[in-house]
């Protein structure tokens, strides 16, 4: 009977697969592509919004959104107070629209709530402007509140707060702005091409209006290409919920750039973190960080659903700024700044495919995180940290050399999951350094081609039996899978230690040596699937196949290589004997030891 054995490798690989469907593929590490293309943040967004004109308001809006209404581009609209956009009500905002916040009144901010739908889509040439009411060079962060957007997705402490949980900057005992449900794929509406400036506010401590503020927002709204600057407290904060967004710019605001809690789960993709040196929140208020996980915050930790969001190609650049490309770190002045990412209290964060650089510490994992990964609930792969490890911080609280991680269980992930440490930070984008013409693509030199890398290979096997009679030759075939975001990179390496007892061959190549041979594509006649010998050489050395991509070969995201061999019991291997047959892949700019793949199950009867 023929069997077929897949390996546990070999499923992870096809989960990964379908998890990722909806993330864009890419040949690079971070949010941009390497010149000649241009960045996506070009015309829309504003790296020196303090010294922009913006026209004096002319429509004052001071009464809830009780109706369906248009805001025009040509008015400025300035808001007075929190106002709120009633339930099953929509309010559109042409491209191109400027919306002010009004200084002078006490929390001026905008409340979408559930059932409601915010229509703000933007374009690159007319993005629509949330920024503060005072004028060109006094504007200062938390001049108004925000945007808070209240959905009727799940979250994972609605079983306590049947009525809605209260969203974060609201007084507790309003009724308006509660969000969550069980509607996971809610549209609270579309946010595109949309700046947010000088916004966040302070209610007491742990209780502050973000930027942009998500609570239990659906899968069925749309956020991309939304910058955040200067704000007072978070960027981006996820409570619960299921959108997905991209394109998202935090532009040197306070507190967390991309916060997550209470059971968020969706997929952002390609984001971009600016840290200024001299702003960061109070240490003994909360510290700065890129991102902050939080499943919940307090106890339990275990609720469901688990905060799981998945991020993919993102640039975060911390406080400890260059001079220039050619190096001279200095100090921020600021003293809350502690992490790149920090993944805490039992969340399942994944972090794919970014650059975290100039932090004082890379990366942190609690013990329950790191667990979580080992069972797939989490993930810090395929990731850059780059730091001058011999730099000395002498920041209050944040004293001594930077690090790449903060402990040992952190480091022994790290190093397990294709991770890469560059300690010469400085060139790694061509100009992360000025402020206000800043170039965040990688630099395709010695330091910064590591970044032009997407590749997490994982072989999985197939083989036609386990069990082998004397002389018994059964088909085997090796799959080769890419699962990060992007193609593989440069030459790929398989490996098989040829098991004790067995002969492993190549369909046409009589004799397997020392010298690299073609091999020749073919279908194997036990699955009925074609392998792509042909793109790769053979050899046989110390007992080891070594298969190696031919130049110009590229597995692209999701997709696969098949290598086809047969495999053979020798005459004189007793019975009974067992034997494990072990797959390594490297190269192709993946070299993690913990996507290798094994069969333990080799049998001779």
């Amino acid at each position: 009977m023929t069997k077929k054995i897949l390996t546990l490798a070999f499923l992870l690989a096809i989960t990964s697969m379908v998890a990722m469907s909806q993330v864009v593929s890419t040949t690079y590490r971070g949010a941009f592509e390497p010149a000649p293309a241009a960045m996506w943040t070009d015309n829309w967004t504003n790296w020196d919004p303090q010294n922009t004109y913006y026209p004096a308001p002319t429509v004052n809006v001071n009464t809830n959104i009780t109706t369906n209404t248009t805001w025009t581009k040509n008015n400025v609209y300035l808001l007075q107070g929190t106002i709120y956009v009633d339930s099953s009500v929509t309010l559109t905002i042409e491209a191109g629209t400027v919306v002010r916040g009004d200084a002078n009144t006490v929390i001026s901010a905008l409340v979408i709530e559930r059932g409601a739908r915010l229509i703000a889509n933007g374009t690159p040439c007319n993005p629509i402007v949330f920024t503060s009411s005072k004028a060109a060079g006094s504007r200062v962060s938390g001049d108004w509140g925000g945007i808070i957007m209240c959905g009727r997705a799940p979250n994972n402490i609605l079983a306590a707060n049947p009525a809605g949980v209260p969203s974060e900057g609201i007084s507790g005992t309003s009724t308006r702005a509660r969000h969550g449900g069980n509607i996971s794929n809610d549209n609270s509406g579309s946010l595109t091409y949309l700046r947010i400036e000088y916004a966040g506010f302070v209610i007491a401590a742990n209780n502050e209006m973000n930027s942009l503020t998500m609570g239990s927002v659906g899968s069925g709204t749309t956020i991309h290409h939304i910058q955040t600057s200067f704000g007072f407290d978070d960027a981006f904060e996820w409570f619960g919920g299921t959108v997905n967004c991209d394109h998202l710019v935090s532009y040197r605001n306070l507190d967390d750039d991309f916060d997550v809690d209470n059971g968020y789960n969706g997929t952002v993709q390609f984001g971009l973190i600016v840290r200024d040196p001299a702003v960061s929140d109070a240490p003994a208020v909360s510290t700065s960080e890129g991102w902050e996980s939080d499943n919940n915050a307090s106890a339990p930790f275990t609720i469901l659903p688990k905060t799981a969001p998945k991020f993919y190609n993102i640039t975060q650049i911390g406080a400890y700024r260059c001079g220039s490309n050619l190096g001279g770190i200095t100090n921020p002045t600021a003293t809350g700044f502690r992490r790149g990412a920090r993944l805490r209290r039992n969340s399942e964060t994944e972090i794919h495919n970014s650059i975290l650089m100039n932090n004082f510490v890379g990366l942190i994992m609690d013990a329950d995180v790191i667990a979580n990964a080992a069972t797939g609930g989490a993930a810090f792969q395929n990731n850059i940290i780059a730091m001058d490890t011999t730099f000395n911080s002498t920041v209050t609280g944040a004293t001594g050399a930077c690090k790449i991680v903060e402990n040992a269980a952190t480091r022994t992930y790290f190093n397990a999951n294709g991770n890469t440490i560059l300690t010469n930070p400085c060139d790694v984008l061509v100009n992360a350094w000025s402020f206000t013409n800043p170039d965040y693509r990688p630099n395709t030199g010695a330091t910064g081609g590591a970044a032009l890398s997407g590749s997490d290979l994982t072989p999985g096997i197939q083989i036609e039996t386990a069990l082998f009679n004397a002389n018994q030759t059964a088909e085997l075939l090796v799959d080769v899978f890419e699962n990060a975001v992007g193609n593989s990179n440069g030459t790929i390496t398989v490996t098989i230690p040829v098991p004790s007892g067995f002969t492993i061959a190549v369909p046409s190549i009589a004799t397997l040596s020392s010298t690299a041979t073609s091999g020749t594509n073919g279908t194997s006649a036990a699955f009925a699937t074609a392998y792509n010998n042909g793109d790769w050489t053979f050899s046989l050395s110390g007992g080891f196949i070594t298969a190696t991509s031919k130049a110009n070969v590229s597995i692209a995201q999701n997709g696969s290589s098949t290598l086809g061999f047969t495999i053979r019991r020798n005459a004189n291997t007793p019975s009974g004997t067992n034997s494990t047959l072990v797959i390594t892949v490297a190269g192709g700019s993946d070299n993690t030891p913990a996507n290798n793949s094994a069969n333990n199950s080799l049998s001779a009867l």
